[in-house]
């Protein structure tokens, strides 16, 4: 959901996901002298809980290190994440720009963050609205919490074991394992079915949702990956076998380097009795428990009988385990890939691999090169063809890019000369080390299977979601989404899939609000690292100075500011 309001010079942009929020503001020119940063104040209109949103930063005067908020330590930016929100919340924000001393907003910040002191700073801009929410059919997607929440995890539950403490599991998770299991609670008698494709079967809690699923009646059919090499078809086995499967598997064993899917459809009877695809959960989560607790990765439920059906067209391919060829030739019937961007029809479109060429890379490159505002988040190296787009000149385009290790950008130092040019911001994966969270995750990513079957020769992956958001601010943004990395062995040996989603501004606003928060955390953190390596000081500046880089042409401050208030097009 979308908002924006003006008052007094300050203009407030506000895209809100499900458990993420991104505000975006702009100052007159008239406003900006002495402005120190903007504060902002949050409340839950709901449960009437008011809160101040905290900030890393503080001046150097301020004496109180802990607990900083904006009140006392306003923004010197001109965008910030919420990270705290609940789906389908009603929430009211106010932006208040601060001028004065620092001692003068340090004191008035003090007593504003007393109990009941909210209005000892007044005016700014106001405005509600309502997060998505995650339990309708239109945004039914789940990001987990991923690898880049170890602070907050550190503060809420110590520095302890999570397979100690059932909750942080539950708050890993964030939704994406509970969201599985509600998807597949809806096969809820005889009149329905679930068929699925699985990668990686081997997560008790889903599966056992599975056989609770036969046993209220439904029929169940999961297509495993069964390739040698590696540990993950002995392991789908070992959990098939030890879980006490009886409903119908069928191993892939041949026909693709790795059967690399993880859906499901649910299927139900139509008024003549006969099942008919009715939805579809898909996404890069693995059903293990790396996937769902450690790795940054997103499952998404499609209610659209059309999108379901082309996926229940692909399921019945891989169970009868056909070679590469017949599996391509059927796949370029059953979604055949648009020419490029334009040719992308509005609404959802899937796309199955293995395909007959490089159809699908030609695709993300040209989604990339014609974005005017680019997020891309990728696991493993992206195909020549799209790193050739984001090595190219930004003209005006602003460009936020995740990946998980630099070999991902190509060859070592690609990263510095994507960051050289001001509309590129290239991020890294770099978890925090010496936690106990970091040691679980640690244990439950390094394996050997994702070196072998993936033929990525590194240890755990941190960022495993495959994403490609191209203009998410505008009114007609292009999504991709799914299983399927941006690889050549992606798209013409592997088993996989993607969504293709065009003009959907709601499941834009989740995606974009979710990829900043786990790209901000990324991106901070080695921008900290390189000032602490030259001595420099992270605090806030004492003087309006900070906000010139934002105004001044040609910065990379000011292309972003003007992304996130929607004015690059």
């Amino acid at each position: 959901m979308r908002a924006r309001a003006s008052k007094d010079g300050l203009t407030v942009r506000i895209i809100a996901g499900t458990h993420a929020v991104l505000l975006a503001f702009d100052l007159a020119d008239a406003r900006r002298p002495g402005c120190l940063g903007f504060s902002i104040e949050r409340t839950d209109v709901e449960t009437g809980d008011r809160r101040w949103l905290p900030n890393s930063l503080r001046f150097m005067s301020d004496p109180h290190a802990d607990q900083v908020t904006t009140a006392r330590a306003p923004l010197q930016k001109f965008r910030w994440g919420d990270y705290t929100t609940e789906p389908g919340r009603l929430y009211r924000y106010r932006v208040v720009a601060r001028y004065g001393t620092p001692a003068d907003i340090i004191a008035q910040g003090v007593l504003a963050e007393r109990p009941g002191g909210f209005d000892v700073i007044s005016g700014g801009v106001a405005l509600e609205l309502r997060t998505e929410d995650c339990r309708s059919e239109a945004t039914s997607i789940f990001f987990n919490r991923g690898a880049a929440a170890s602070q907050a995890y550190v503060k809420k539950f110590g520095d302890n074991d999570p397979d100690d403490i059932p909750d942080a599991l539950t708050w890993l998770s964030r939704g994406l394992e509970e969201g599985l299991v509600a998807f597949i609670a809806k096969a809820d008698g005889p009149d329905f079915a679930l068929h699925g494709c699985i990668y990686e079967f081997e997560k008790p809690t889903p599966i056992k949702a599975l056989i609770q699923a036969q046993g209220r009646g439904a029929e169940v059919h999961i297509v495993y990956h069964a390739r040698t090499g590696g540990n993950t078809a002995a392991e789908n086995r070992a959990a098939i076998a030890s879980l006490g499967v009886t409903f119908a598997t069928t191993p892939r064993t041949k026909g693709s380097a790795i059967m690399h899917n993880k859906y499901l459809v649910l299927l139900r009877k139509d008024a003549s009795g006969v099942l008919k695809p009715v939805a579809v959960w898909t996404g890069g989560t693995n059903w293990t428990e790396g996937g769902i607790y450690g790795q940054l990765n997103v499952g998404h439920a499609v209610y659209d009988p059309a999108v379901a059906e082309r996926y229940e067209a692909g399921f019945q391919v891989l169970t009868q385990d056909l070679s590469i060829d017949d599996t391509q030739a059927k796949n370029d019937v059953i979604t055949p890939v648009p020419a490029n961007r334009d040719a992308v029809a509005h609404g959802t479109t899937p796309l199955f691999s293995p395909q007959n060429g490089l159809g699908m890379i030609d695709l993300y490159a040209d989604i990339c090169k014609t974005a005017k505002v680019l997020m891309i988040s990728a696991p493993f190296a992206l195909h020549e063809r799209i790193r050739n787009v984001l090595g190219a000149p930004t003209d005006g385009a602003m460009r936020f890019m995740l990946a998980d290790k630099e070999g991902s950008y190509g060859e070592k130092g690609n990263i510095d000369k994507l960051n050289a040019d001001v509309g590129n911001m290239a991020a890294v994966a770099k978890p925090y080390e010496g936690t106990k969270l970091a040691d679980f995750q640690k244990k439950k990513l390094d394996r050997d299977r994702l070196m072998v079957d993936e033929s990525f020769h590194h240890a755990g992956i941190h960022v495993h979601s495959k994403i490609i958001l191209a203009d998410p601010f505008g009114p007609d943004p292009v999504l991709v989404t799914g299983s399927a990395n941006f690889s050549t062995n992606s798209t013409v040996a592997n088993d996989s899939n993607i969504l293709v989603f065009r003009g959907d501004t709601a499941v834009a606003d989740v995606y974009v609000a979710d990829f900043m928060r786990m790209f901000e955390h990324y991106w901070f953190r080695s921008r900290k690292d390189e000032k602490l390596a030259a001595n420099q000081v992270f605090a806030l500046k004492d003087t309006d100075a900070w906000s010139e880089r934002y105004f001044t042409d040609g910065t990379r401050e000011q292309r972003d500011r003007l992304a996130f208030l929607g004015l690059i097009t």
